[in-house]
């Protein structure tokens, strides 16, 4: 079991991870909007590429090449690629809210994979904050409204793929730094993107759009560098809770820049997943009182 100031590191590793993330995506919906999809994340993920490389420089990290094909790096990098085009193709078929209830499987699934496949000791409190947590969730996205559809396996197939690439990230190398791990994995999604635009055909951007990827990139880098650095620092079952976290960032962004705001029951969900990280870091931080004889 990892060691409470490693896990208050991972936990700040993942809501930051989280918030890059959500910050990335209203870049490239936007983007997209002007570029087809799989362009926008190809043009997108030449800056990543760039920045991750410059920092890797800058930083003098020695990464030779044959590190990239450890085992758990390459299992990474291939459930990262499928992931993404699962995640993308679903996002086109179903209603995004239904989507994002599917993918809250997440926190509960890492947490039963960390805890059957690596042996980490889930608390009590672990799995009560998972629940708060949870209970949050389904305030904020009010599941129920949609007509099933079949292609809502897309996102528990991505939910599956993300579990193992989380697994494989905890038996990677230690010697290899979290940004090269960030930068392979930059490599293999923009060679991916590349890939589909062959067939997707390609459009020529504006400066606008281009300024909107770029910046995009860059919160992209800190989401990859982020989750790595959460996976490998912190228990995945304690950091498991704060990866709702990109809910309150999602709502947050969607009244600052959309100007959209939300119902009462997506502010005291947002309240509900608030207390599910504080109520975690409050009993990782307690001491353990050892009985006295």
């Amino acid at each position: 079991m990892t060691g409470r100031s490693e896990n208050l590191t991972g936990a700040a590793w993942m809501t930051a991870g989280m918030f890059g993330y959500v910050v990335n995506d209203a870049f490239i919906k936007r983007a997209a909007e002007d570029l087809p999809l799989f362009q926008a994340v190809f043009l997108r993920g030449l800056v990543v590429v760039a920045l991750l490389t410059l920092i890797v420089r800058v930083r003098n990290v020695a990464v030779p090449l044959r590190s990239y094909l450890e085992r758990p790096l390459l299992l990474r990098m291939a459930m990262e690629a499928i992931g993404t085009v699962a995640y993308l193709i679903t996002l086109t078929k179903v209603p995004i809210a239904g989507l994002t209830a599917v993918m809250q499987l997440l926190p509960v699934a890492v947490t039963f994979a960390g805890a059957r496949l690596l042996r980490e000791k889930v608390s009590a409190h672990r799995v009560i904050a998972l629940l708060i947590g949870l209970v949050g969730v389904l305030f904020i996205i009010k599941p129920g409204g949609d007509d099933f559809s079949p292609w809502f396996l897309g996102g528990v197939i991505t939910v599956g793929l993300i579990v193992i690439r989380e697994l494989a990230t905890r038996n990677i190398s230690a010697a290899l730094p979290g940004t090269a791990v960030a930068l392979g994995t930059g490599v293999v999604i923009t060679t991916m993107g590349a890939a589909i635009t062959v067939f997707t055909g390609w459009e020529q951007p504006n400066t606008s759009t281009l300024l909107l990827l770029a910046s995009g990139a860059c919160f992209l880098s800190l989401g990859y560098v982020a989750s790595v650095n959460a996976v490998r620092t912190g228990d995945i079952s304690f950091t498991a809770p704060f990866r709702y976290s990109v809910l309150i960032f999602a709502i947050a962004l969607q009244i600052i820049v959309f100007g959209d705001v939300p119902d009462g029951f997506t502010f005291v969900g947002s309240a509900i997943v608030g207390a599910a990280g504080l109520y975690a870091l409050a009993h990782e931080q307690r001491p353990t009182i050892k009985p006295t004889r």
